[in-house]
């Protein structure tokens, strides 16, 4: 068995007991862990040479920004982003001060801040409709990714960004999006979800689309920083932002959809 399907067989799990047995809060703590090694992660790829006290602070108020979802006031992660910024200078003038790339460093922490833990925090957003528009979330972004790996391995002769990710294909994205569309029309016409079959397979047909380009923005980053995966920590799998690449912008999309639907 090959360290790629092991990886899948207790991580998937691990998540769905968690998304179905336990609560809001639960989920926002298990999130809060995925965001701070995201940021890490991310972080590793931007700025390699990072502070410990800065990185630090960086992946923790990472974890921070994603529990703010838990909050009633919608409003709380956008002013903890604000305050973050802030702290991150305050962190500079108390200690090393100024440097020739600090706003580059700056521009690199809160970019991990949006792309990892704001976005990945919409998840909450939606789980507040209840669990099933998660699963539904979870089951869209994961089709589309097995469709590509495997129509991608072997069908794949188009690349789709070859300067960007050489191994990615049109026939394997044009499978995701199949794979994904079927996916969110048959579970939205087989479970209560807010919308109806057309509304569900439309919508996943935009899920899709995003994952996709969050799975090539990550690809991106990676190339631009020279190396295969974001981190070691699933094996066969690479690292948390190469497993989660694909919700990052999906999630703040389909809890928009999610948001116009019930307003």
């Amino acid at each position: 068995m090959s360290p790629r399907v092991r990886t899948a067989l207790w991580a998937a799990p691990v998540l769905l007991g968690v998304l179905v047995l336990g609560g809001a809060v639960l989920l926002g703590v298990l999130l809060a862990a995925v965001a701070a090694v995201g940021v890490h992660e991310y972080r590793r790829l931007v700025v390699p040479d990072g502070s410990p006290l800065e990185d630090a602070f960086a992946v923790g108020w990472g974890a921070v920004l994603v529990l703010a979802f838990l909050s009633p006031h919608r409003e709380l992660p956008v002013v903890l982003l604000c305050l973050g910024t802030l702290g991150y200078f305050g962190l500079w003038m108390a200690g090393p001060g100024p440097r020739e790339d600090l706003a580059a460093r700056w521009g690199a922490t809160v970019g991990g801040w949006v792309l990892v833990a704001l976005f990945l925090g919409h998840a909450l957003w939606i789980r507040a409709h209840g669990v099933l528009p998660v699963m539904y979330l979870l089951a869209v972004v994961w089709a589309g990714d097995i469709a590509a790996y495997y129509v991608g391995s072997a069908l794949g002769s188009t690349p789709l960004a070859p300067r960007v990710s050489p191994k990615k294909s049109v026939e394997g994205a044009a499978a995701s999006l199949a794979a994904a569309v079927l996916t969110g029309g048959v579970l939205s016409l087989v479970f209560p979800l807010p919308h109806g079959a057309w509304g569900g397979a439309a919508g996943a047909a935009v899920l899709n689309v995003a994952a996709q380009g969050g799975d090539l923005v990550e690809s991106l980053l990676k190339r631009w920083a020279g190396v295969k995966d974001s981190g070691t920590l699933f094996p066969g799998h690479g690292g948390v932002l190469d497993r989660v690449d694909g919700f990052l912008l999906a999630a703040p999309l389909y809890a928009g959809y999610l948001a116009v639907l019930g307003g």
